[in-house]
């Protein structure tokens, strides 16, 4: 299956006492979550700076604007804002920083594969080494 990066639109319902916004695991979700994690930064700092070998992942806002590094090889640029309603799907084999855009910035981030360190690529040459034409 040729999975790409894409955006999705997800809906606040916004009350007088605050905001509920849901998300649907079925079949329309492009994962079958296997755990999930939050990544809190002060404004500027990265994280990331790896690739996976097998794990697709799912972002979500939740506070704060976040700026996605995506190499794969070319690069793109994709910013998230908790005030958009927009994730991003990122499948495997692709290197991504995140920076956090706003101090206090959190991201939720689903995965489709468990926790394994040496599913992990953390060497960007050798990321790249990947994509040399034979």
């Amino acid at each position: 299956m040729n999975k790409k990066i894409k955006y999705f639109l997800y809906k606040n319902y916004n009350e007088i006492n605050g905001t509920l916004t849901p998300f649907y695991v079925n079949k329309k979700f492009p994962i079958k979550i296997k755990r999930f994690f939050i990544i809190k930064g002060k404004k500027n700092q990265i994280r990331g700076k790896h690739a996976h070998k097998f794990c697709n992942q799912f972002y979500i806002p939740i506070i704060g604007k976040i700026k996605l590094k995506i190499l794969s090889p070319e690069k793109k640029i994709y910013i998230l804002d908790s005030n958009k309603n927009i994730a991003l799907f990122v499948p495997k084999l692709n290197w991504c920083e995140v920076t956090f855009k706003s101090n206090n910035a959190a991201l939720l981030v689903l995965c489709d594969y468990e926790y394994k360190k040496n599913e992990y690529i953390t060497d960007i040459k050798k990321f790249f080494s990947n994509f040399k034409k034979k």
